[in-house]
């Protein structure tokens, strides 16, 4: 059996950040409320560390 490393085991904490900027991009392109090119470039953003997932989520609420 292969122990494989998570979020919750790793202890470099900027996986932790990782996993929570790709799971907002995944929620934010599966179901956003902006039409589907703009999340994606508030998906490219987020990605390349541009902007946190709390704005990533604002953003494409249009707030």
């Amino acid at each position: 059996m292969i122990n494989r490393m998570t979020a919750s085991t790793a202890t470099d904490p900027g996986l932790e950040e990782l996993y929570e900027r790709l799971d907002t991009a995944a929620q934010l392109l599966a179901a956003g409320y902006s039409s589907f090119q703009e999340r994606a470039g508030i998906v490219q953003r987020l990605c390349s560390g541009e902007i946190t997932t709390q704005q990533a989520r604002d953003e494409d609420r249009g707030e």
